[in-house]
């Protein structure tokens, strides 16, 4: 059934135009960026030669973590700002990794060689997926996650994501682009 179309009569277009006489449109500076993670930059899949590397442990004695737990992190020279917007997804995710699937070997490796990716093409906002867990069971991915990348230099903060990019299944990943950056800003 096709849709209907409304038209404006031109006495209703006088009436919304005088209505609208002396006023300004509202000036807004603040660009929301596009959810789709479509069309994103893919890693691609070739064996470069450098000194980056990443090797994810677990050093760090955290409690563990819930399937719908926000879990947020930033060094020292990271300030709230730039990770209230991280949180918010206003930044533009440049390359994404799903790790539905994986057993943790797997996943480490998977992460270690995303993280070297990113490394080499200087990106700066990663997504990961890792997902929620099984509805009983503790979030394994997540909670691996939350500890592998507190333990990087290269990270320099991470969150759960935005609903629009996998909420808490997912966290958004600030990198530094080289070793000489300390600060995002």
């Amino acid at each position: 059934m096709p849709k209907k179309r409304h038209t404006i009569s031109e006495e209703d277009l006088e009436a919304f135009q005088q209505a609208m006489k002396g006023t300004k449109p509202l000036k807004s500076n603040k660009i929301r960026l596009a959810p789709p993670l479509e069309g994103k930059k893919p890693i691609r899949k070739h064996i470069y030669h450098d000194d980056t590397t990443f090797t994810l442990s677990e050093k760090l004695a955290l409690d563990p973590v819930q399937g719908e737990e926000f879990i947020s992190f930033k060094q020292n020279g990271i300030s709230n700002k730039t990770l209230r917007k991280l949180r918010k997804g206003q930044y533009n995710v440049e390359a994404i990794l799903d790790l539905h699937g994986l057993s943790i070997e797997e996943a480490k490796s998977a992460v270690e060689y995303f993280l070297q990716q990113c490394s080499y093409e200087k990106i700066r906002i990663a997504l990961i997926i890792h997902g929620k867990g099984h509805h009983s069971e503790m979030p394994i991915l997540k909670n691996k996650l939350n500890h592998w990348l507190r333990e990087l230099d290269f990270v320099l903060a991470f969150c759960s994501a935005a609903p629009f990019h996998g909420s808490r299944g997912a966290v958004y990943v600030l990198l530094r682009r080289s070793t000489e950056e300390n600060s995002f800003e």
